[in-house]
C-alpha cells in the first residue's frame, strides 16, 4: 500500500504493484522493482558484484565517521553517497582478488582551506604526533577540529581515529594508538572540520606507519 503525500497530484511513498515511490531531499521519485533474471551471471557481472561487495565491506564500518566528515556534501545526496563517489576508484586488482589503493582514499572533501605543512611522526611506540601551521584564510577558524582516521591494510573492519582532535589554532596534536602487535601496518589520514561540521577540508593521506 502506498501513501499520497499531497493529494491525487502529489508524490507517493510506498509500493504500488511493481513501482516504488519515495521522497529524497524534498523531491519525489519513483522506480521500478528489479526483475529477477533466470540467466546465469556472466564473468563480468560476477566481477562487478564482488567488487561492489568488497567496497561495501570497507565502507560500512565507516558509516558513522563519514556521516560527519561528508556532512557538508549533502545538498544533493547523502553523506554516504558522497563518500562512495569520492572513493569509487580506490579498489584495485582483478576478480576475485581485490585490494585497496590506500593513497587514493578520501575521508572528507570540501572548500574549507587546509592547514599548511601538515606532518606526522611516530614519537613513541604508541603515539603519533601531528603538526601544522594553522592558516586562517577564507572561512578557516581557530576552532576547526582535526579529524584522524587510521586503517589496518588487509582488514576492512579494523579502523580507529577521532573526530574531535586538537583545534586548528593548536598547531600540534598527539594521538594515542591502541596497543598493537609489532609489525602492524597502518594507513593514516587527517582532515579539518568546522566546529559545527558544516565545512570540511579536502583530506590528506599522511602515509603508512609500520609499528
Amino acid at each position: 500500500m502506498a501513501r499520497l503525500r499531497n493529494g491525487a497530484l502529489g508524490g507517493f511513498s510506498g509500493k504500488v504493484g511493481s513501482i516504488v515511490g519515495y521522497r529524497l531531499r524534498n523531491n519525489d521519485f519513483i522506480k521500478g522493482l528489479p526483475k529477477p533474471s533466470t540467466k546465469p551471471a556472466t564473468l563480468k557481472q560476477l566481477a562487478s558484484r564482488a567488487r561492489f561487495k568488497f567496497f561495501n565491506e570497507w565502507r560500512n564500518p565507516l558509516t558513522d565517521f563519514f556521516a560527519v566528515t561528508f556532512k557538508n556534501q549533502t545538498a544533493n545526496h547523502s553523506a554516504q553517497n558522497a563518500a562512495h563517489s569520492c572513493n569509487r576508484d580506490i579498489i584495485v586488482g582483478e576478480y576475485p582478488n581485490y585490494d585497496i589503493d590506500y593513497e587514493k582514499v578520501v575521508i572528507s572533501k570540501g572548500d574549507l582551506i587546509n592547514v599548511q605543512d601538515l606532518s606526522m611522526e611516530l614519537v613513541q611506540p604508541d603515539y603519533l604526533r601531528f603538526s601544522w601551521k594553522p592558516n586562517y584564510k577564507g572561512k578557516a577558524k581557530g576552532t576547526d577540529l582535526l579529524a584522524i582516521l587510521i586503517c589496518y591494510p588487509g582488514d576492512n573492519t579494523q579502523l580507529f581515529g577521532t573526530l574531535n582532535g586538537a583545534d586548528r589554532a593548536a598547531g600540534t596534536y598527539d594521538f594515542k594508538i591502541d596497543f598493537l602487535e609489532p609489525g602492524t601496518r597502518l594507513e593514516v589520514y587527517a582532515t579539518f572540520l568546522s566546529n559545527d561540521r558544516s565545512r570540511a577540508c579536502d583530506s590528506t593521506y599522511m602515509g603508512r606507519i609500520d609499528i
